[in-house]
């Protein structure tokens, strides 16, 4: 079991230091993939279907800003607990994004995390707790 963070984009990376810190000193498996819901669509649904068939047992963090396309798109790919994190950035400073994760239409089971400067470590925090969930 693991977290599997997908970023939107490679500039989103830093932006999740304090979660990847969180993850060395809880022990938490973590694997970090970039695929753009709008920019490679086509290798973004194949990484899903493949870690679909795998049977693997994860958590993602779905890492997008501006419209954030991607934590709806990824929840609709696949069965894993999806949980989007809003990146702050843009002319609205991240609200877009908190607003495009939070607003996904019924039936798209996608959770978010606040926007602030803690939320890479409470998108840790949640994920981490999912985790311990499949654990018991």
């Amino acid at each position: 079991m693991k977290v599997i963070t997908i970023y939107g984009s490679q500039s989103d990376l830093p932006f999740m230091e304090p979660a990847r810190e969180y993850f060395a000193a809880n022990n938490v498996e973590h694997e970090e993939v970039v695929y753009s819901a709008h920019r490679n669509l086509p290798e973004l649904v194949k990484y899903l279907e493949d870690l679909e068939a795998s049977d693997e047992k994860a958590v993602i963090l779905a890492v997008a800003g501006l419209s954030a396309a991607l934590p709806g798109v990824v929840v609709m790919s696949c069965s894993l607990p999806v949980i989007g994190v809003p990146v702050p950035g843009g002319p609205l400073n991240g609200i877009d994004a908190l607003l495009a994760i939070t607003q996904v239409p019924g039936g798209v089971p996608c959770t978010s995390v606040g926007l602030h400067k803690k939320t890479p470590v409470n998108a840790a925090m949640a994920a981490h707790r999912i985790l311990k969930l499949a654990e018991k």
